[in-house]
């Protein structure tokens, strides 16, 4: 049995897709705080409003099991439980994207900047100074590609 092709999920590309992971792990522990803070302040309903944004920040879940579910109500115990249940999803999201996501910053993309006055002859990709930027900028891509798969599985039980 094949589907018709608009019946399909529609992929996104890989690198949005990555992009959209990075983002999401970076983004999911502050969240997690800031709804907490919400709901302890009486805006339980921002608080759901904000996490299921936040459930669908790499794309919707395309299951049949969760489009039939209707979202639970907004209460301060739902908004806490789902907040205590992602934090440790979320706090290993993060402490994988946020040191990954600052070496492709500085190592990466601002290479030159970071070692200006420095001799690149023993660097990476030297002697020059744009085969070390062009070998670190490579290696901070390779390291966020990993990165991004290894996001994706700590993304998966997170979706409620």
């Amino acid at each position: 049995m094949t589907l018709a092709p608009d019946a399909l999920p529609a992929r996104r590309p890989l690198p949005r897709r990555a992009a959209l992971l990075l983002a999401h792990a970076l983004l999911a522990l502050p969240v997690t705080v800031l709804a907490v803070v919400l709901a302890v302040t009486g805006n339980a309903s921002g608080a759901g409003r904000l996490q299921r944004r936040l459930a669908v920040l790499g794309g919707p879940d395309t299951s049949s099991a969760s489009a039939a579910l209707t979202p639970a109500p907004d209460r301060f115990r739902t908004v806490v439980g789902r907040a205590f249940r992602g934090l440790p999803a979320n706090a290993l999201a993060f402490a994988l994207a946020a040191p990954s996501t600052i070496l492709l910053l500085t190592r990466g993309l601002l290479y030159p900047l970071a070692t200006a006055g420095e001799d690149p002859a023993h660097a990476w990709g030297g002697p020059t100074a744009a085969g070390a930027w062009a070998a670190h900028f490579a290696i901070a891509l390779a390291m966020v590609a990993v990165v991004a798969a290894l996001l994706a599985a700590t993304r998966r039980p997170h979706r409620w």
